[in-house]
């Protein structure tokens, strides 16, 4: 090959390199990116492959942001990301007796242990954060790199599993960066000792964030399911990549041929039902999510979802309650069980055992927001408005930035006529985001209440775009209406 044709194709090679690249970057997250040289190797690195370094440049490049912030005094968490590691524990140790029901700070312990390489210690704390906060996903973050770095590649892909299957992602830039250290370390083994079927929901974690990595955790899943690595789980990998592609056959398909190699695949079972909801086909919805409840009764993320389709989509409180009871029966030490049950019996009137489920569940586990919220609820309903008050003043200690018990002290207030109070607190729900048909229909009452008409014909016009059919909605429209009238009719 001549010296000047060899030239053109070195530059084509390198100028199609370029666009691939130029291509790559315009899709993937901001976090990737920084001011700083060790933002830029890090970036390097990353594109190179070097999943590990890049990492450590990262955290080189937090320690540099959190360095300049003005926080103090600090955070356990603000501590560990500028890497002062002993003050960070010394932090978090007080912040979890200060808040011993708070999950953040038993959390910061256990990344306390991953920077020691402490796995033993750093499964031991996040496995308390989430008996204290369910599927906390920093939480199973960490339990699946404790677990990969220990070599339970079964624990650490059934970690990954739990947290893959939520929308949301992970609150600690730390956590996210433990992981991408991991994904490095275990693609720097020879490639007949990766854990394939592992590496595939690594990646699969890490399209969240860059959409280019759907190609090695393709390959890794392909590999899986050839070698017969977790080959079910393989192949829901491959769908969930096809999916998030836009390709809905090829996602289907796969999900089949994971329940062809194991017919008791949640997240098959899950995926393939959530196709059918999309399609309004209630009937397949139903037979897929009973068939992942059966599968795995004690699973609360899928015991949740099947409940959700008997009320929501069935209307079948009847069966919503024999599984909750089962479930009950089944691990009577389960608070979320109860919670769940308590839910059931709300819906059905029957508060007394609502109330003493719920009762239950905060025995057996953490006071959360939402359980006090339910609780304030049923007692609410039950006519112990000074109960239920403090109830909700509780639920609003515990997370302040949560609508629903805002709402709930409008109606404690309306309920007394004291409308100037349920006005703020209502108004106060709305602010925080929260637009429940069911909540935001009783703003409207209060609006009309004290007078304010056109807040609450526009209030209300709102609630009956969404749901035409609410009764207390069409209620007060009729008001409007009929005042309207008059008004009209004075002129």
């Amino acid at each position: 090959m001549k010296p000047r044709t060899r030239a053109i194709l070195f530059a084509a090679l390198l100028i199609a390199a370029l666009a691939a690249a130029f291509n790559q970057l315009g899709f993937m997250d901001r976090r990737f990116f920084g001011a700083s040289a060790s933002a830029a190797r890090a970036l390097a690195h990353y594109l190179a492959g070097d999943y590990a370094g890049a990492a450590r440049f990262y955290r080189d490049d937090l320690r540099r942001l959190a360095s300049r912030a003005p926080i103090e005094p600090a955070g356990a968490w603000a501590l560990l990301a500028r890497g002062e590691i002993e003050q960070a524990e010394s932090q978090a140790k007080l912040e979890s007796r200060v808040a011993p029901s708070d999950p953040e700070p038993v959390i910061s312990l256990a990344e306390v242990a991953l920077a020691r390489r402490d796995g033993r210690t750093a499964l031991a704390h996040a496995a308390r954060a989430l008996e204290l906060r369910r599927d906390d996903y920093d939480a199973l973050l960490i339990a699946a790199v404790a677990h990969a770095r220990e070599g339970a590649y079964p624990a650490a892909l059934d970690d990954l599993k739990h947290a893959l299957r939520y929308e949301r992602t992970e609150r600690r830039m730390t956590v996210f960066l433990a992981v991408l250290e991991t994904t490095g370390e275990l693609e720097a083994r020879a490639f007949d000792e990766r854990p394939y079927c592992l590496l595939g929901h690594l990646h699969r974690y890490l399209q969240l964030y860059d959409p280019s990595q759907a190609g090695p955790a393709a390959r890794y899943a392909q590999r899986a399911v050839e070698v017969g690595d977790r080959a079910d789980d393989g192949h829901v990998t491959l769908a969930a990549v096809h999916a998030r592609q836009g390709h809905t056959a090829r996602a289907q398909a796969e999900f089949a041929q994971a329940l062809a190699v194991n017919p008791r695949n949640t997240a098959a079972l899950l995926g393939q039902a959530r196709y059918h909801a999309e399609r309004g086909e209630a009937a397949e919805e139903y037979r897929l999510t009973r068939a992942a409840f059966e599968a795995d009764p004690d699973d609360a993320y899928v015991a949740t979802a099947f409940q959700t389709v008997l009320i929501q989509k069935l209307g079948d409180y009847r069966q919503a309650l024999a599984a909750a009871e089962g479930a009950v029966a089944r691990s009577p030490r389960n608070a979320e069980a109860w919670w769940r049950l308590g839910r059931v019996q709300t819906r059905l009137g029957d508060h007394r055992a609502a109330l003493s489920s719920y009762q239950q569940a905060m025995q057996l586990g953490p006071r959360t927001a939402e359980l006090e919220d339910s609780v304030a609820q049923v007692l609410l309903t039950l006519g112990r408005d000074d109960e239920a008050k403090a109830a909700y003043g509780r639920a609003i200690a515990l997370d302040p930035l949560r609508p629903q018990p805002h709402y709930g002290l409008g109606a404690l207030h309306g309920k007394a006529r004291r409308w100037d109070e349920a006005l703020r607190e209502s108004e106060m729900g709305w602010a925080l985001g929260g637009r429940d048909v069911a909540l935001v229909v009783g703003l409207c009452e209060q609006y009309w209440e004290v007078g304010r008409k056109t807040d609450a014909s526009t209030c209300v016009a709102d609630v009956l775009k969404r749901d035409p059919e609410n009764a207390r909605g069409r209620a007060l429209r009729d008001r409007v209406r009929v005042a309207a009238r008059s008004a009209s009719a004075e002129r």
